[in-house]
């Protein structure tokens, strides 16, 4: 046995070889005292470890379980600093102003809002056309509404459908409160006048600037030939009957020879029954001979008139009946006349010349004559157009088609200018393309200085509706509230002492925009003052203050 209490003894051993193994197995070594862990200690440290690990999930838990009772008995609004430091006036956290200054909430600080009414004719509630007593014009209790402004806002009804009200809704009359002038300034809150200015209602559509087909004459020579002079130049301004080229034709000549021929038969065949008649009145010759005489004048005055029309039908105008009265010498030279031929032109022949007049007065727009070209009857030789009026034709969409009536006023720009042109409609098609769905609507516009060009683009308007003495207001006075157009109108004592400062919404009927500014048919008059920026911040407290049961102020 071995003393604990004595010391150590380094035990003696008998060395031996590494490979000795002692006799009998090992002895076992004895537990530290350190390391001894009763057990009773290991059930509370199992404890701990439990309740260390489930604790925090529960504290979370009670946490939010409470936050949701606050939110549920507070209608999850977070308490203002006046109530958290018991300080100041209550406020009313439905509207956002002291409680004793709520007109929503404290009946009799103020006068009470109108009966909401719905003006069936014009489509708005509290219709201020209907009784102008309505408007909040400031320093008039009673505004005018003349009958101007009733006929215009009829005619804009009838015109086409306009975004309308819900009857029934309940937001307009609303009135929408600040604490003060300043806090609506801070708002953002911005405001305008309606004012009158005048406004065009239209429709727009992709035009077309082409030559006015009735005033446009395509020329070509009377007979075929060959073409010896051309004397006009392209753009040439030409009157109407003027020579632009001269044409050599065998056709013409030929049948001036036979006309000169025919005047030479016929004067012989006259001349001869003229002789045989005294004679015959004297039983000197048979009558037969007179007779005879007579059939030859006939013929002969047949072969005149047939040889006549032949040079009529290539457009030369012949009076057989003044060549008839001519001396023989003058009739022949007033043949090779015929056709306004010159003497000579080129080395041909003038007997065989033919002048090609212009058919109107105009332009030549286009010329494809060539000297030395041989052409034939109806070849083209140029075009003359009259270009002091254009046509211009506008793609309306199919829709839009039932507002383009004869006679109604059309407006061109044409593009890269900001010049416009007025004229009216002349013709609209039956037809709708199939592939664009519009119908192409014409109008007649003048064009005396020719600045208009054929083929050339721009923009046609089918004038509707011209108002010059319309209401509007800017384009962001009006808001849809998924109900109606809403205009926040400022109370008309807005800067008067101690009275609430509010806007009241108000339903209205727009009409056509242009240049940022919203025609108003029915809704607003002149001078009544609307916010035109914070629109946003209005139409939020609006909707707001009508959500669920409303004020929940305590009144």
């Amino acid at each position: 046995m071995i003393d604990v209490a004595a010391p150590p003894v380094a035990p003696t051993e008998t060395p031996r070889h590494r490979n000795d193994r002692p006799a009998g197995p090992p002895p076992t070594p004895e537990p530290s005292p350190a390391k001894a862990t009763p057990r009773d200690g290991s059930r509370a440290g199992r404890a701990a470890k439990a309740f260390l690990g489930w604790a925090p999930p529960a504290l979370t838990f009670a946490a939010l379980a409470g936050l949701a009772w606050y939110g549920h008995e507070h209608d999850w609004n977070l308490p203002t600093v006046a109530a958290a430091v018991d300080a100041g006036p209550e406020w009313c956290e439905q509207h956002g102003v002291p409680e004793a200054e709520c007109v929503l909430c404290t009946p009799g600080l103020i006068e009470d809002a109108p009966d909401l009414t719905f003006c069936k004719v014009h489509g708005v509630h509290n219709c201020v056309l209907d009784d102008p007593t309505l408007a909040e014009v400031p320093g008039l209790d009673d505004p005018e509404v003349t009958e101007a402004d009733l006929n215009r806002a009829a005619r804009a009804l009838a015109l086409r459908p306009r975004r309308e009200n819900l009857s029934q809704s309940r937001l307009p009359g609303t009135r929408v409160q600040f604490a003060s002038v300043e806090a609506a300034r801070e708002a953002g809150v911005e405001v305008e006048p309606v004012f009158r200015r005048p406004v065009m209602e239209s429709v727009a559509a992709p035009a077309e600037v082409r030559y006015d087909a009735t005033r446009t004459a395509h020329v070509s020579p009377p007979a075929d030939g060959v073409v010896r002079a051309v004397l006009v130049k392209p753009g040439e301004q030409v009157a109407a009957g003027q020579t632009l080229a001269v044409i050599d034709s065998e056709k013409v000549g030929r049948l001036k020879a036979e006309l000169s021929s025919a005047l030479s038969a016929e004067r012989l065949a006259r001349v001869e029954r003229d002789r045989i008649a005294p004679l015959v009145s004297r039983d000197v010759i048979a009558g037969r001979r007179l007779a005879e005489a007579d059939a030859a004048l006939a013929a002969a005055g047949a072969d005149v008139d047939r040889a006549a029309r032949a040079l009529g039908n290539l457009g030369l105008t012949v009076d057989a009946k003044a060549l008839r009265t001519l001396p023989a010498d003058e009739a022949d030279a007033a043949v090779r006349r015929l056709g306004g031929g010159s003497d000579s032109v080129g080395g041909a022949d003038g007997d065989n010349l033919v002048a090609v007049p212009a058919p109107l007065a105009g332009r030549i727009v286009d010329l494809d004559a060539v000297v030395g070209e041989v052409v034939g009857r109806g070849t083209p030789l140029m075009t003359v157009s009259d270009t002091s009026a254009v046509w211009v034709d506008l793609r309306v969409p199919a829709e839009e088609a039932g507002f383009a009536d004869l006679g109604r006023t059309v407006r061109y720009r044409p593009d890269g200018s900001d010049e416009v042109r007025e004229g009216e409609v002349v013709w609209v098609s039956s037809d709708v393309d199939p592939t664009t769905r519009t119908v192409r609507v014409r109008a007649e516009l003048p064009n005396p200085d020719g600045a208009l060009r054929n083929e050339s683009f721009g923009t046609g308007e089918l004038i509707l509706r011209e108002e010059p003495e319309a209401i509007a207001v800017p384009h962001e006075a009006l808001m849809w509230d998924g109900e109606n157009t809403l205009a926040f109108v400022r109370d008309a004592r807005w800067f008067e002492e101690g009275r609430p400062k509010f806007f009241v919404a108000r339903s209205v009927r727009p009409g056509v925009s242009a240049d940022g500014y919203t025609e108003v048919i029915a809704g607003l008059l002149p001078g009544e003052v609307v916010a035109t920026a914070g629109g946003d911040v209005l139409r939020a407290q609006l909707l707001k203050g009508n959500l669920g049961a409303g004020c929940t102020c305590g009144h």
